[in-house]
């Protein structure tokens, strides 16, 4: 599969420049800039979440980062949850599972997006497929998420913890 079809469209009708990075195979967004040979520190991941009255929503963070809930549940004054990911089908049909493109937009899903993602100079994210990065101007990502809503959501991970590797 290549660059997600209603990305583009998106991208397109936004009139928003971008390039594609093309690596290795690499599932995961920290995976796919270390394969890219980006900085991680720019590049951005979705995470969908089921809010408490039923409806999905995208939250847009740092790769690195992981969604601290509470945060967010204070955020958006609704209890949230992550999606099963067998479910992510329904909006993503046009992505190879796993790959989804941090612009909920793009697939008709509220978006959330982390400050810190909005302080980013380029912007790095998924294309939809696993070889492929969508790079952006920071400000073009910026015009493309004013309307959304924006707060500290994400938290790094803990550098004292071990992680086991299976």
């Amino acid at each position: 599969m290549a660059m997600s079809i209603r990305l583009k469209q998106y991208l397109d009708q936004h009139h928003i420049p971008y390039d594609m990075v093309h690596h290795s195979y690499a599932e995961g967004a920290a995976q796919s800039a270390i394969a890219s040979h980006v900085p991680l520190a720019q590049m951005a991941k979705a995470v969908i979440l089921e809010r408490d009255d039923g409806k999905s929503i995208m939250a847009v963070l740092p790769a690195a980062d992981k969604v601290d809930l509470q945060r967010l549940n204070y955020l958006i004054h609704r209890e949230v949850q992550l999606t099963p990911e067998h479910t992510l089908g329904k909006w993503f049909d046009d992505c190879d599972p796993g790959a989804i493109p941090a612009l909920g937009e793009a697939y008709s899903l509220d978006t959330l997006v982390d400050d810190e993602v909005l302080g980013m100079a380029d912007i790095y994210m998924e294309s939809g497929d696993h070889r492929d990065l969508i790079h952006m101007k920071g400000d073009d990502f910026r015009r493309l998420a004013s309307r959304w809503q924006h707060g500290h959501f994400s938290i790094k991970p803990d550098p004292w913890s071990r992680v086991e590797r299976m």
